[in-house]
């Protein structure tokens, strides 16, 4: 649906400088007259200009339709990453024991997760507890790991396509809060038995430079505020959109196809 307003509008600008174009001949026409080599050259500027516009953009739109199920796999992929920062933030804070098989209990706790004000003062309980802050610790550890693995797993295919770069982006930039916050933390608050690894790993982080001016509860639970924000917001959002590129009836179809029923499913490209 994007990408079919997107080409009208490319074939809509196009058609307005054409007719705009068109329509000085009336108010400039004694100017093209003595300029015609200038007339000439912005007549074919023209033609080039929204002969490209369009071209590429037929061009981007095929290209999107030869891998729709690898690109919705891997905004699956990033979903799940996204889904498990913002639930198991959830459950750290002990706000709610999300039960991901139900519809209506993700959907109600997404819900919690939206009320800011509640969360805020679930995350100032936790910081004030010494034994929840190393749960906490070990979570955002555990999701940062998680995020980077995807992300660096799937960005080279991500980073092809334009239409997903922004989708790539903003989960680049989960990923990249989580690790700052599981950096920041293991640096300040370092778990007991931390290997010799994992302590030079965490020196030598560039979220370690700021650790001292950053490490503070007022930074700390800002940034536990954003990641969960922006992670429900991920979850819902690239669903959307993974949805569609291929529509659940579609996967359908192709079942009972494929199962040996007579239903035919509807081509993708």
């Amino acid at each position: 649906m994007i990408r079919d307003r997107r080409l009208l509008l490319a074939a809509g600008a196009g058609l307005a400088l054409v007719i705009a174009a068109g329509s000085s001949d009336f108010v400039l026409g004694s100017f093209w007259e003595r300029h015609a080599l200038l007339a000439s050259l912005v007549a074919s500027i023209l033609v080039l200009a929204v002969t490209v516009i369009v071209i590429n953009e037929v061009i981007d739109r095929r290209d999107q339709r030869r891998w729709n199920l690898l690109a919705q796999s891997v905004l699956f992929a990033l979903i799940q990453a996204a889904r498990a920062t913002w639930t198991g933030m959830l459950e750290v804070l002990q706000l709610a024991d999300v039960n991901a098989g139900s519809v209506e209990s993700l959907l109600e706790a997404a819900r919690l997760a939206r009320d800011s004000e509640r969360v805020s003062r679930a995350i100032g309980e936790l910081l004030a507890d010494e034994q929840r802050r190393t749960r906490l610790q070990a979570m955002s550890s555990a999701l940062s790991n998680h995020a980077s693995d995807v992300i660096a797993k799937w960005a080279p295919v991500m980073v092809s396509a334009r239409s997903y770069a922004k989708v790539l982006d903003r989960h680049v930039e989960l990923a990249g809060r989580l690790e700052w916050l599981s950096n920041v933390l293991t640096y300040n608050e370092p778990p007991e038995g931390q290997s010799r690894r994992d302590r030079t790993l965490a020196r030598s982080s560039v979220a370690t430079e700021h650790a001292a001016e950053l490490g503070g509860d007022d930074w700390l639970h800002d940034q536990i505020l954003a990641v969960i924000t922006l992670a429900t917001e991920l979850d819902y959002e690239s669903r959307e959109h993974a949805y569609s590129i291929v529509p659940m009836s579609w996967w359908a179809e192709r079942t009972a196809g494929l199962a040996g029923s007579d239903t035919v499913p509807t081509p993708l490209h």
